[in-house]
């Protein structure tokens, strides 16, 4: 039995699915299992899958249920020792896996790792790579101030850790946050100190339909872990949201102008990739006026980056 499984759920993944697939069928590790959730796609995605017949892929179909509900899906029946995430749109380099499990082999207190990655446009050109920390104590100290510290797709973990925990808590979008979190209170987390993985920016992207439900989503689990840090109990998601909501109009502004300015954020590095020079950095610059406690987060994290590369 391969000792990995790559994982991957998929909602209306065309055009970029086949890219994804690809990606991980071509890895320098061949000896892999390769588990597609389906999740109840209305586009061409169910036409493709059926299509693939390297022996290494299984494919599950089911109704849609959300993106943690169809990684649990997945989760129920992964037998390896380790599990990789993998995402529809995006691209995994030729040695992301080799490097991945080498690394869990030889760091046993690891439980899940990622790796950089660099942006990816919609037409498949290679953008910026944003720093991010490796070490436990920075990674797990960013995720708790809403600062990013680790990418979804890019994480391989141990499936006994994973499982341990209960999978993921949330059915829907906005589900890595909470898990992420409960996996650093039992096992320690770290990020390969190299671009591995292309991380696709379109309009279509999950993170870019429902980026108000996300945040609120990442807002409960930052919650809910500094409560199990102090021994208290957790607030339900509908207590939180009540609270969450009734903040002060200003806030809630704030808040909104914050995701707007994310938005521009990753559109800037969209359109610098396709050589859109104009409109990319004009958008840099209006993100950064509307979201100024943002930018100084990565100003923050680049020195960060640079200071530890100081002799």
């Amino acid at each position: 039995m391969p000792e990995v499984t790559v994982l991957m759920a998929v909602y209306n993944g065309m055009p970029y699915l086949p890219t994804a697939v690809n990606s991980i069928l071509n890895q320098s590790i061949q000896d892999i299992t390769f588990l597609i959730i389906n999740d109840g796609s209305t586009d061409e995605t169910e036409d493709y899958l059926k299509q693939l017949t390297d022996k290494r892929i299984r494919v599950v179909h089911q109704s849609n249920r959300g993106q943690g509900a169809a990684r649990n899906a997945g989760l129920a029946i992964c037998e390896s020792e380790y599990i990789a995430m993998m995402d529809a749109d995006d691209v995994s380099f030729k040695t992301r896996l080799e490097a991945q499990l080498c690394f869990l082999h030889n760091n046993k207190e690891i439980g899940m790792v990622g790796t950089k990655f660099v942006y990816l446009s919609s037409n498949g050109n290679l953008g910026f790579s944003p720093p991010l920390p490796n070490d436990h104590e920075t990674i797990y100290k960013d995720l708790l101030c809403g600062k990013h510290a680790l990418c979804q797709p890019t994480l391989t973990c141990r499936a006994s850790i994973i499982k341990k925990i209960g999978g993921f808590r949330i059915d829907g979008c906005g589900e890595d946050l909470d898990l992420w979190l409960r996996m650093g209170e039992i096992s320690r987390l770290a990020n390969l100190d190299e671009v591995l993985f292309g991380y696709r920016i379109h309009s279509d992207s999950v993170n870019m339909r429902l980026q108000a439900e996300v945040q609120g989503r990442y807002a409960h689990a930052r919650c809910s872990a500094k409560r199990r840090a102090m021994g208290q109990l957790e607030p339900s998601y509908k207590e939180f949201l009540a609270q969450w909501n009734a903040r002060p109009a200003w806030k809630r502004v704030a808040e909104k102008l914050d995701l707007y300015a994310l938005s521009q954020h990753h559109r800037a590095f969209s359109d610098i990739a396709d050589f859109y020079w104009f409109s990319g950095y004009a958008r840099l610059i209006w993100s950064a006026l509307c979201s100024p406690p943002r930018t100084f987060q990565r100003i923050f994290r680049t020195i960060r980056k640079f200071r530890k590369s100081w002799p």
